[in-house]
């Protein structure tokens, strides 16, 4: 998995290009700390876009979801957790903030599960490259729901205690990323967001913070050694109307670049234009932000 899948919208119209905002969407879920074990708090947040401009205060329903993927499956969320209703941690509210469930690395981790009787025993989740592991959350919104998944601390399999101990010693848990302001140019000038062309070809580029990449081990099970990585960083894009050239751009572990661009044609008309982007860190974190751009 090459990122922890912060949101899965729903799924618009056949067609329509995952980039373009037709109607109310979530488009991310931040949590705020990233990465945090079972009885630590955590606060969610979203971004919930619509044709005429983000929605301040959406009316979310939020829930946790205890439905294991089979240790076969390559899904990322059982197929229960997107079904909607169940124990609610909260309803018709923007936020909330909850304690991770103290089973979380049994059902989600390298904590050995719950075993059903007279059922094949269930072995522990397997991490993903990153060496992380996740507790999904819900949210749901009329018409539109979009699951998180926190990334949690749990115990490291299959490490001797030396190399545990090493481990705990030099990992430290993720913090989300930092975009910078959104830098625009036409015809290869820089361009204010409130002075854009109507109909004009536009590059857009992203920024983060040098800070945001972090570093962190990985276990690697087979040479039984700690192996170093640098988060890769992606970052998704979408508006309310105009055509984006790229629905998803971004820098791998290598890649020591901290911005990303693509172009998007706006409007033929003057007005409003409404852009969105997501910035999403390899071990699960993330950042957001919106902006109204005024075409003459």
């Amino acid at each position: 998995m090459l990122v922890a899948i912060a949101a899965a919208a729903c799924k618009p119209d056949f067609g329509t290009p995952l980039s373009l905002v037709s109607a109310p969407r979530i488009l991310a879920l931040r949590a705020d700390p990233a990465e945090a074990a079972p009885g630590d708090a955590v606060a969610w947040r979203a971004l919930v876009a619509a044709p005429d401009g983000t929605i301040a205060a959406p009316a979310l329903d939020w829930s946790w979801c205890a439905a294991q993927t089979p240790a076969s499956s390559d899904n990322v969320v059982a197929d229960a957790c997107l079904d909607r209703g169940g124990a609610y941690l909260a309803q018709a509210a923007a936020m909330v903030s909850a304690a991770i469930p103290d089973d979380a690395c049994r059902l989600f981790g390298s904590d050995l599960p719950p075993q059903t009787a007279g059922q094949p025993p269930e072995r522990p989740r397997d991490p993903d490259a990153t060496g992380g592991y996740y507790q999904p959350l819900r949210a749901d919104l009329a018409g539109a729901s979009a699951v998180a998944l926190e990334r949690i601390r749990c115990n490291l399999a299959g490490a001797s205690a030396e190399l545990a101990a090493d481990f705990r010693a030099r990992y430290t848990p993720n913090r989300n990323p930092t975009l910078l302001p959104l830098a625009a140019a036409v015809a290869g000038q820089p361009a204010a967001l409130d002075q854009i062309p109507a109909g004009s070809t536009v590059t857009l580029t992203a920024a983060w913070t040098p800070d945001s990449p972090e570093s962190y081990p990985v276990f690697d099970v087979l040479a039984q050694a700690l192996v170093d990585h640098r988060e890769a960083m992606r970052v998704s894009w979408f508006a309310a109307s105009g055509a984006l050239a790229d629905e998803r751009t971004g820098r791998d572990e290598t890649d020591l670049a901290l911005s990303t661009s693509t172009t998007w044609i706006a409007p033929p008309a003057p007005g409003v234009a409404h852009l969105w982007i997501v910035l999403r860190d390899s071990r699960g974190g993330l950042d957001f932000a919106a902006w109204d751009v005024v075409l003459r």
